[in-house]
């Protein structure tokens, strides 16, 4: 026997007295939630534009969001060219970040050499991966800065083998960047052929000096191991020095275990983002196809990997 059926006769129904309770109540149907969600979208929205402009305006925020959204694109490039079903939300991604222009007279394969049948998510990729390389032209200004600081020697107390990787990196970024920077202005014809004629072996095209740029980068990204190597020598030096006192009964800081925990959570991390990059950096260095089943999705997910940890520490600042 259900419960419904034990209600005495006369007794008042409790579902009934629901319902009758519902019934009088006023029914809040779409029309009138609709007006609440949308002020509530358009508030999300509008913090969200001002954290965006916050992130744009602190140092290296513009490189960082470029960079994100540079290789965001390349995933959502990559996966539309593998999936028919997200077309149409890359179209309307598309058109929200799209700036609004005349197609005939900027129309998306001129921005790819003129290849056929472009995606346009690629090709806003591409312009976007553009823009980062132009405004790279003064990257030389911080890393000559870096680089005049270590030639004059290490800091008193320093490691001597820690300065000379400094060193050897600060060289070939430098290198990679002011490569990069002749070939960019070259191509688009404010410094002369000549001049990569000169550095090329007479050899006016600049796919060979773009190589030996890459290769400035790949030498730049593997020191970061060498560096990540040497300090995880020193640091099991100072733990090992400082578990042997306390065998020893003698006082130690009572921050040592934070200070570890710093390190060890920096030093992963760093590891990360050099283990990210070094793919890319063998691809484009290498003169014979490099690294096999390299793709844009490959691509974008070393870059987004890398400049995650960055990218969010700069985000979480503009609340």
């Amino acid at each position: 026997m259900s419960s419904d059926e034990t209600t005495k006769p006369g007794a008042p129904d409790a579902r009934a007295i629901v319902d009758k309770i519902a019934d009088a109540a006023p029914s809040a149907g779409p029309s009138d939630l609709a007006p609440a969600d949308a002020l509530a979208g358009l508030k999300k929205v509008d913090q969200t534009i001002l954290r965006l402009n916050k992130l744009l305006a602190s140092p290296g925020g513009l490189s960082a969001f470029l960079s994100t959204f540079n290789y965001s694109l390349y995933i959502l490039a990559y996966v539309q060219t593998k999936s028919h079903s997200i077309s149409s939300f890359a179209q309307k991604l598309l058109s929200l970040i799209r700036p609004a222009c005349d197609d005939a007279k900027l129309p998306a394969t001129t921005l790819v050499n003129n290849a056929a049948g472009v995606p346009p998510i690629a090709a806003l990729a591409v312009l976007i991966s553009k823009a980062r390389t132009t405004l790279r032209l003064f990257g030389l200004f911080p890393l000559y800065t870096w680089l005049r600081t270590l030639v004059t020697g290490p800091k008193a107390g320093s490691d001597a083998v820690l300065h000379r990787i400094a060193l050897l990196q600060a060289s070939s970024y430098f290198t990679y960047q002011a490569l990069e920077n002749v070939c960019l202005l070259a191509d688009s014809g404010v410094v002369s052929t000549s001049v990569i004629s000169a550095i090329n072996r007479g050899d006016s095209k600049t796919a060979r000096v773009y190589l030996w740029a890459y290769r400035a980068w790949l030498s730049g990204v593997s020191c970061d191991f060498l560096r990540l190597g040497r300090e995880w020598q020193l640091e099991n030096r100072r733990r090992a020095t400082r578990k042997q006192m306390v065998s020893e009964g003698k006082a130690i800081a009572a921050y040592q275990d934070d200070e570890d925990a710093k390190f060890d959570k920096r030093w992963w991390t760093d590891l990360m983002i050099a283990s990210a990059w070094l793919p890319m950096a063998l691809h484009y260095s290498s003169s014979t196809g490099g690294v096999p089943g390299w793709n844009l999705g490959w691509m974008g997910a070393c870059g987004l990997v890398a400049g995650s940890t960055r990218a969010k520490a700069l985000w979480a600042a503009t609340t």
